[in-house]
């Protein structure tokens, strides 16, 4: 009669990060959304748990005895033997022959085999830096969301490519001035609707020249960071050329 399960436990990689099924036949299949090398670094913790010796966990060095998980008998008899006549030296006995099931070396060495070039090449394959080429590209896939720069600010934070200061600061310098020529549109389109409600008169006139006023400033701002910026790209290339 063939064994029937307790229980038959659903997993996703909505519920879980990484899943190992391996069948009675010794086909195994892996499944996961963490990266190539959490993968790895996952089953290398695996092997070294198993790879104790018995009677050397923390749980045994603490208490002295056996583990009940670590130092189980190797197999029935040796746990026959043990709980018989002199169980204190077969016990000793089970705990030296003690050992991971053979098969699970094979299947953890494939896995970790299978990962670690794709470590190696992820290692060797530095992302590319961020450059100021990057940051407008990504101010102009984001022109058509409510916020572009601060769309681009996310982009940009969530990116892992590395930026030396000088490029975080054209960066910022980009970002920053889209974000005040965002503000300065919004100011110019109040004053379209104010005028355009109101009309130009004695209780307006103070409320629309102070809408120019803002906008020329956030104006001004904006073109002072894209000067500095062509000057630090100017000066960036007079230096590379050779």
């Amino acid at each position: 009669m063939p064994r029937i399960p307790d229980a038959v436990a659903i997993a996703s990689l909505d519920t879980h990060r990484l899943i190992v099924a391996v069948r009675n036949d010794g086909h195994a299949n892996v499944t996961s959304n963490l990266a190539p090398r959490d993968v790895a670094r996952v089953l290398r913790q695996i092997a070294d748990g198993y790879e104790q010796r018995a009677g050397q966990c923390s749980r045994a060095l603490a208490t002295g005895r056996p583990c009940p998980v670590h130092d189980a008998p190797a197999s029935p008899s040796e746990a026959l033997l043990a709980a018989g006549t002199g169980a204190a030296e077969a016990a000793a006995r089970a705990i030296r022959k003690a050992q991971r099931p053979a098969g699970l070396d094979a299947l953890l060495a494939q896995f970790a085999a299978a990962m670690s070039p794709a470590v190696d090449d992820q290692a060797a394959e530095e992302p590319d830096a961020l450059t100021a080429d990057d940051v407008r590209a990504a101010l102009d896939f984001n022109r058509p969301d409510r916020d572009p720069a601060l769309a681009t600010l996310r982009d940009v934070l969530l990116d892992d490519a590395p930026c030396t200061p000088e490029q975080a600061l054209a960066a910022a310098r980009l970002i920053l001035s889209a974000h005040a020529r965002h503000l300065a549109a919004l100011v110019e389109r109040e004053h379209e609707s104010t005028q355009s409600r109101w009309g130009l008169n004695r209780s307006t006139r103070g409320l629309l020249t102070g809408y120019s006023g803002a906008r020329r400033t956030i104006r001004a701002y904006a073109d002072r960071l894209d000067d500095e910026q062509a000057l630090a790209e100017g000066a960036a290339n007079e230096q590379a050329q050779p």
